[in-house]
């Protein structure tokens, strides 16, 4: 089974470059958007960088390509790109883990519109990505690896999520979707623009019925869930060099959910809300750009067991940043960056100063290089310093260019205040928590035809030193000995346009992972594919599929099954700003299970409707 599945996967990312090469239709726009050597990249030096220049490795999701997967959520959207898993309890808002290469989610940094949106009050700091929904985000980048030097981020990487909209005129747009599950979806934005400034607003309201959480509820009683966000963002224009931005966006989401308390019962219900601000004023001259920006963000979570208060926390993150960027001479630069940040939990407060600085260099417009280093100085662990250092090498083809690129960097993770504050109430004698140290790897080849193909091949390799693991044995607490865990595998990737209207895409990876006592990391699987087909027989109809399939997971010793799901929508166009559509999810009906007894969603369907002006 695992020949076959890695034959096919392997066949799905490659075996058609060849007919697709074939096809001599350099002006055609093929439906599904592939990357090209000049598509403009944030994620990876924190300035818009050409995709030639980038070393490092970068997945990127348009909104067309947002759009056509058909998904509400967006955990769902980011499940086809490579490299990434998610583990879900049961459903729409519950509980979910972004895994990039293995690692685990509170590894990745998640970032809105250049908003940190991590959680500091879990049990590890991360973004509760559960309750990030599709409707405004316009793109999406994923800098795989430790290669977030510039961020302070973690061993997983960096995921970056716009939501600009920015017009040069007033307009905007709102949609409608039902379906199973008593599901419902309402959207709306407006926007506007000129030289002196512009806004973008947006309002997004979601609600389930649900479906039953855990298969030790035997009354089968499904778990609803409720989802309200708004996000404004406004720019004005100080002059020609001169620029301020506000972001705000609020989070309110309820999520019933099973299995909770001691001993367990299945009437639970979670209330999460998170506000978000960032004021910048970025000035900017032909030879450099330089931001300096704060930013705030509030949590609070409340949990009710049977209706009586099982968890309330409210926690908070605020930050100074100076970001900029310079040229030494037309072919050589520098990045930098200073940052203070304080994160507090309830009664308890830890502050952190960072500094950076990256070399860029380009020679004869083939070869670029980049060499970076940043310094952190933390309250509980003091000082620790990271480094990054990339290539990439473009060779013209007859049909388009190659590019070989190569990574090397280190990141860290700070023991969150709840794993530092726990140690404490044991009263044990064990030595203060240190930052986790890690490392990565990777090297790859990369083509990019001129008829809009596109392929990609990434050996990476990581590893994450002196691990935090809770002690499951004695329950003492959070401790550290040395430990190492380690991710390493391959990547394929391919977007294949085979005509104008008919275009494939696919990725592949392979993930071998070792946790600190040898066994593979929980909930990892060792394949994962994705594989998508887009067509558009008429103008105004495009329609997509796409299968995920994942095979080889193991929990805590126990296997869980091999499974694929398949999903497609059809979308048309009725007229010129109005949209009329249908998705389904997992239409085979697989019946399967991320984490142990937790149910997943089964075949459904939706209809929806789209109004823009």
């Amino acid at each position: 089974m695992q020949k076959t599945f890695l034959s096919a996967a392997i066949a799905a990312s490659l075996s058609l470059s060849v007919q697709a090469q074939t096809t001599e239709t350099p002006e055609q726009t093929p439906i599904a958007s592939a990357p090209q050597l000049e598509t403009l990249v944030i994620v990876s030096s924190r300035t818009e960088t050409p995709l030639r220049q980038i070393g490092t490795s970068v997945s990127v999701l348009e909104e067309a390509d947002i759009k056509a997967l058909g998904f509400q959520s967006l955990p769902d959207v980011l499940r086809t790109l490579p490299s990434v898993s998610i583990t879900n309890t049961g459903g729409m808002g519950r509980a979910s883990s972004l895994r990039v290469r293995g690692e685990a989610g509170y590894r990745t940094l998640v970032r809105v519109d250049g908003v940190d949106i991590s959680d500091p009050t879990g049990t590890q700091v991360s973004s509760q990505i559960q309750h990030l929904l599709s409707a405004s985000a316009t793109r999406v980048e994923l800098l795989r690896g430790p290669q977030g030097m510039m961020y302070g981020a973690d061993a997983g990487g960096v995921l970056n999520i716009t939501t600009d909209r920015r017009t040069d005129d007033f307009g905007g747009g709102v949609s409608a979707e039902a379906g199973r599950y008593d599901s419902q979806t309402y959207n709306g934005h407006v926007s506007a623009g000129n030289d002196t400034g512009d806004f973008y607003l947006s309002a997004a309201h979601a609600t389930t019925d649900g479906f039953n959480v855990h298969v030790a509820d035997e009354s089968g009683e499904p778990d609803g869930y409720e989802n309200t966000t708004l996000h404004g963002r406004a720019g004005l224009n100080i002059g020609r060099s001169l620029r301020a931005e506000l972001v705000l966006r609020d989070t309110d989401a309820e999520a019933e959910h099973d299995h909770c308390g001691f001993p367990a019962i299945h009437d639970c219900v979670g209330f999460f809300n998170q506000r978000n601000a960032r004021a910048s004023v970025t000035h900017s001259i032909a030879q450099s750009q330089n931001t300096l920006a704060f930013s705030k963000t509030d949590v609070e979570r409340t949990n009710y067991d049977g209706g009586e208060v099982s968890y309330d926390t409210q926690g908070e993150i605020s930050r100074w940043e100076l970001n900029g960027s310079g040229d030494l001479t037309p072919f050589h630069g520098l990045a930098y960056g200073m940052e203070y940040r304080s994160d507090q939990v309830m009664e308890l407060e830890r502050n952190q100063r960072g500094a950076y600085v990256e070399y860029q260099g380009a020679f004869q417009e083939r070869f670029y290089v980049t060499a970076g280093v940043r310094h952190d100085d933390n309250d509980d662990f003091g000082g620790t310093t990271s480094y990054r250092v990339s290539a990439a090498y473009l060779i013209p083809a007859a049909t388009g260019t190659v590019k070989f690129k190569s990574s090397l960097g280190t990141g860290f993770r700070a023991p969150s205040l709840f794993e530092i504050d726990y140690n404490r109430s044991q009263e044990t004698d064990m030595a203060p928590l240190q930052q986790e140290d890690s490392r990565g790897l990777d090297v790859g080849v990369e083509y990019f035809g001129r008829n809009g193909l596109h392929l990609e091949a990434v050996m990476f390799d990581q590893r994450v030193d002196n691990e935090i693991y809770f002690d499951l044995v004695g329950f003492t607490g959070y401790i550290q000995g040395g430990q190492r865990s380690e991710s390493r595998g391959l990547e394929l990737i391919s977007t294949i346009p085979l005509s104008d209207r008919f275009s494939i895409n696919g990725n592949y990876t392979y993930v071998d992972t070792e946790a600190s006592d040898g066994s593979p990391r929980s909930r990892q699987p060792k394949h994962l594919a994705n594989l998508g087909f887009n067509y558009q027989p008429v103008q105004p109809l495009t329609l997509s599929l796409n299968w995920r399939a994942a095979r080889d997971i193991v929990d805590r010793g126990t296997e869980l099954d091999n499974y694929q799901v398949v999903s497609g929508s059809a979308r048309y166009q009725v007229t010129q700003g109005l949209v009329v559509y249908v998705h389904g999810e997992n239409i085979f009906d697989e019946d399967y299970q991320e984490v142990p007894n937790y149910n997943t969603a089964g075949a459904a369907g939706y209809a929806g409707v789209e109004l823009t002006f």
